[in-house]
């Protein structure tokens, strides 16, 4: 099937490298309308269907499907390289995340099968999502819902799931209050789902003029309103959800999705740097921790007069950094370790005695393996040229010993550290995706939303 890219517009001042980004992901979003269409999946856009030239520079999608149709679009959005995240406690939501590496991009679908509000838990149910579907329209290459199905549904949004009105979704709604056609289906919608004290008029006279602390008083009495008809299913869908979601949070600490990375690197490779550039560019939450084998330390003299404490406080002191990184892995951050023990197995410069290089390989064995090892190469005169601390005979020895250690460690991969720092922040981004691609497989792929 041929995808017109072209139905997005592009601004003509935007830089070459934006533009292809935002083209690559055109070319995704096109295809899963196209297909999704093809294969006769019920769905519309719940939001910024209206403007979607602004959904190419978006992280995430909302989509409302039939819940008989959500197994198709699993099977689509597999096809497309999105993977199933784990969402034990958020039913009616289905979240479903990809890492574009062509256009360097993460995209997050969130497909809802019906249409729940509150914060911080969806409980209160209603019944617009079949009417919604039934009455959507074509809006250039997807669907989105009829005006009167937005106004309400995105009304419900901001009141009962955000407690607030950004600007572009008052701008929506005062768009959206204009186009109304069918007052007397809206005026039904809002008695069984809005404050029975006030009228579709008085609501479009309160848009009108911007009173939208007004409208954000009235969520207490929407709550009420929803909750009357099922008080004993929203009281039970909240403990329920609340629930799953602390064993998803455990689920998660003891079967972690987002994987710990390591970086190796003689000096001057750009651990540094690639480090803020995965912090900047990444899904995912970034920890740094520092694993390096020799810090400066105040009460290092003190211990290297008793023998056998050096190393004690060597070892009991990355194990307190990898226990941090453990925690922070647990609550699904992305763990980049600046250095790692593995250092100690490199050679040293002079010849040691028995007792010392059993203390290297304690070192080097002192915390489990992260889930994957970056190797940054370099030439000697490219890593001398960019920080000059040492001579390019010297940088070009400590390259040799880091690529040797490629072989000696699990999950270790090597990257051209010559390219430029974009190119390899990419690199080392599509591993972490695949790695975490694993881990989704391997360990929480079964906990789909309950």
């Amino acid at each position: 099937m041929s995808l017109e890219v072209n139905a997005f517009p592009f601004e003509d001042t935007i830089d070459v490298e934006l533009e292809v980004k935002r083209a690559t992901t055109g070319e995704l979003l096109m295809q899963l309308f196209a297909t999704l269409e093809k294969r006769e999946i019920s769905y519309c856009l719940l939001r910024d269907g209206d403007r979607l030239d602004q959904l190419l520079d978006s992280k995430e999608i909302d989509l409302l499907i039939r819940e008989d149709h959500l197994d198709g679009l699993r099977t689509i959005a597999a096809e497309l390289g999105f993977v199933s995240l784990p969402s034990w406690g958020y039913a009616p939501h289905h979240f479903f995340l990809k890492y574009d590496a062509a256009a360097d991009r993460w995209l997050k679908l969130d497909v809802v099968t019906a249409l729940y509000y509150g914060r911080p838990v969806r409980a209160l149910r209603t019944a617009l999502a079949a009417t919604c579907l039934e009455r959507r329209r074509r809006c250039g290459p997807t669907y989105i819902p009829a005006a009167e199905d937005e106004f309400l549904t995105l009304l419900l949004h901001c009141v009962l799931d955000k407690g607030r009105f950004d600007p572009a979704r008052r701008q929506r709604l005062q768009v959206l209050s204009q186009k109304i056609v069918d007052r007397q289906y809206l005026s039904s919608r809002l008695a069984s789902y809005w404050a029975p004290s006030m009228t579709g008029t008085q609501l479009a006279a309160l848009i009108a003029n911007e009173d939208w602390d007004e409208m954000l008083a009235q969520e207490k009495a929407v709550v009420a309103q929803i909750t009357e008809r099922d008080k004993l299913g929203t009281a039970a869908r909240r403990l329920r959800a609340r629930v799953l979601r602390k064993l998803n949070r455990w689920a998660d600490f003891w079967q972690p999705r987002v994987p710990m990375v390591a970086l190796l690197a003689p000096d001057g490779a750009g651990k540094t740097t690639l480090a803020a550039g995965i912090e900047m560019s990444s899904y995912f939450a970034v920890r740094p921790i520092y694993m390096g084998l020799y810090q400066k330390q105040n009460s290092r003299s003190k211990r290297s007069r008793i023998p056998g404490l050096g190393i004690i406080g060597h070892l009991l002191t990355q194990w307190r950094r990898y226990l941090s990184a453990r925690y922070h892995q647990g609550r699904g951050r992305l763990v980049i370790f600046d250095r790692y023990t593995f250092d100690a197995l490199l050679s040293p410069r002079q010849t040691l005695g028995v007792l010392r290089r059993i203390r290297r390989w304690l070192l080097a064995n002192a915390c489990p393996a992260p889930d994957l090892v970056i190797i940054l190469d370099a030439p000697g005169e490219l890593l001398h040229a960019r920080k000059g601390e040492h001579t390019v005979a010297l940088l070009e020895e400590q390259r040799q010993e880091y690529l040797r250690l490629r072989s000696q460690l699990p999950h270790a991969v090597v990257i051209d550290a010559g390219q430029d720092s974009d190119a390899v922040r990419r690199e080392a981004m599509s591993l972490i995706w695949r790695k975490f691609n694993k881990h989704i497989a391997t360990s929480g792929g079964s906990r789909q939303a309950t």
